[in-house]
């Protein structure tokens, strides 16, 4: 539920209401509709359905995401209030806490995340890059969800945790990933439809996220061995590793299928890729800000915020901070809805802004960087051989099918 319903909330007459929901089929598979109208309509508006407030304009979301003291993350990155006794989880441990607490576990991971660890990342997961591309180039019709974002991701990045394979690792985590967004929305019947299918897989979920199911040597580990060390409390290690898994899966693979896509789209943008190599970030970037993987994220008002023309928003509420609109806001981004690769993209907020900017970002890069990589070594031409679809979620966006072919001559 909403932390207040609409009519305890008191709204300022200068504050625009927007009657719009934007957990709605049609808002999801298209959204840009809504983000104009969110931007156009002022700093911050109100949406009654919800009885949250939002905001999509560049410069407001990013002052707000780097303002802790003001737009608190404590109550939960979803409309729903995480520090409710009836919450189904427990809030994250990294994306879900204010400094100093965020700050002594932020602390603590960036002990293990070194760039020692990294180097060794990508040289592990360069092979796999290479092989998985080898595989797919002229062999027809793929998927680039599927056949390659998917299997790539849920491959390296869960094994560098710690996790053994299995079978049903693959489904089992974007099936929770897919509830760990679903469940940033409201309990509407797409949440009820994922809990239901996770339900199935929780005794397994927790299993894994147990130090005795963590393979020696892995990230996993290493988390717990902070906890030893009293870095962090021990209660805390299989709730990061939890956030971690969670929110670097999904993100990651919607992100470079996304890639894949825009440049099957424009030939030309590919050609001039793999021309200039140095381009591979500046890709996968735009596709990030593109389709930004995770469309918003809440922030609860610590006291009252004038946002000036009268409109103030009065403590303890949720507001929707919208980063999709931020991201294709013209004000900041000349043409905000062409991929382009000579566009300046450190402005683009899809990774967060401040003290709570994506940990795990130099992971998500180089996952993506190192497939980007591959392809432009690798394959000639990025084909489309059919219409993308949209997978509907409530706050991940992401293609549930994009059909290309990979030609090497």
């Amino acid at each position: 539920m909403p932390l207040l319903s609409s009519t305890q909330v008191v709204v300022s007459d200068a504050i625009p209401r927007l009657d719009i929901d934007p957990y709605d089929d049609a808002t999801l598979e298209s959204p840009f509709a809504m983000f104009d109208q969110v931007r156009q309509a002022g700093p911050v508006v109100f949406m009654p359905r919800y009885g949250v407030f939002a905001m999509g304009r560049h410069r407001d979301v990013g002052r707000a995401l780097k303002d802790w003291e003001r737009f608190s993350s404590t109550s939960g990155a979803g409309i729903a209030d995480v520090r409710s006794p009836d919450a189904w989880r427990a809030p994250s441990p990294i994306l879900e806490v204010d400094p100093p607490d965020h700050t002594r576990v932020r602390t603590a991971l960036q002990r293990i995340l070194t760039p020692k660890v990294i180097r060794e990342w990508r040289e592990a997961f360069s092979g796999r890059a290479e092989k998985l591309i080898d595989d797919l180039v002229d062999a027809g019709p793929i998927d680039a969800v599927g056949d390659l974002a998917e299997v790539f991701v849920s491959e390296v990045f869960p094994t560098a945790i710690g996790w053994a394979d299995s079978p049903e690792r693959r489904d089992n985590l974007f099936l929770l990933g897919a509830l760990n967004f679903d469940s940033q929305g409201p309990r509407n019947a797409r949440l009820l439809e994922t809990e239901a299918k996770a339900a199935r897989i929780m005794d397994w979920n927790n299993q894994q996220m147990q130090r005795e199911s963590l393979l020696p040597g892995g990230f996993g580990l290493k988390i717990y061995e902070a906890a030893d060390r009293g870095e962090i409390a021990p209660e805390v290690a299989p709730l990061l590793i939890r956030s971690f898994l969670r929110g670097g899966l999904d993100t990651t693979s919607a992100t470079i299928a996304a890639a894949i896509h825009y440049l099957a789209q424009a030939p030309d943008q590919y050609l001039a890729l793999r021309a200039d190599p140095k381009r591979i970030r500046v890709a996968f970037d735009e596709a990030m800000r593109l389709e930004t993987p995770i469309q918003s994220i809440c922030r609860l008002t610590m006291e009252d915020v004038d946002f000036g023309d009268g409109c103030v928003v009065s403590a303890n509420n949720k507001i929707i901070v919208m980063l999709g609109a931020a991201n294709r806001d013209p004000d900041a981004f000349e043409h905000p809805d062409v991929f382009d690769l000579n566009r300046k993209t450190q402005a683009q907020l899809a990774l967060g802004n401040g003290v709570h900017m994506c940990i795990g970002q130099m992971i998500a890069r180089m996952e993506g960087e190192l497939i980007l990589q591959a392809l432009a070594a690798r394959v000639r031409i990025i084909t489309p051989c059919g219409p993308v679809r949209q997978r509907l979620n409530n706050n991940l966006r992401s293609f549930d099918s994009v059909p290309v072919e990979l030609r090497s001559a």
